[in-house]
């Protein structure tokens, strides 16, 4: 957990250097706060959270609107392990597998180099929506 932990404040940091970033998780605001506060660690970093009441219940599952993040869609990316929550989106969405205790996991540092030549494109759909979401490119 230790390792997994590092190389998650590690892309945060990268990551937060190149883009706004912003909670939206279906998890209950007392949960989903307290993870996201403790991955901040007072750093300013996820300022903007959007909790299980800023989304959809659609289908046994929850949905989040990325229209609530920004109106201009050409700008936003969801990174989410469940499909269902980026239904409305897929092309703005990032799949990422679930992580369960593997300290071999690199999917978060791998997503790197994407996420860096992706934030000089004028729309993140024109090449997030070339079918990246059926693919295991990021598991």
């Amino acid at each position: 957990m230790f390792i997994r932990g590092r190389m998650l404040i590690f892309f945060l940091d990268v990551v937060s250097k190149w883009y706004e970033l912003v909670v939206f998780t279906a998890s209950m605001q007392i949960y989903g706060a307290a993870v996201a506060d403790k991955l901040d660690n007072r750093r300013g970093i996820l300022r903007r959270r959007f909790y299980r009441q800023h989304c959809t219940p659609e289908m046994g599952s929850y949905t989040k609107d990325l229209t609530s993040v920004s109106s201009d869609l050409s700008r936003v990316f969801i990174l989410d392990n469940s499909p269902a929550a980026y239904r409305a989106f897929p092309d703005n969405a990032i799949p990422i597998k679930s992580w369960f205790s593997d300290t071999s996991d690199t999917a978060l540092l791998n997503l790197l180099p994407m996420l860096d030549a992706l934030r000089f494109t004028d729309d993140v759909r024109s090449v997030l929506s070339r079918n990246l979401h059926n693919h295991n490119l990021w598991q």
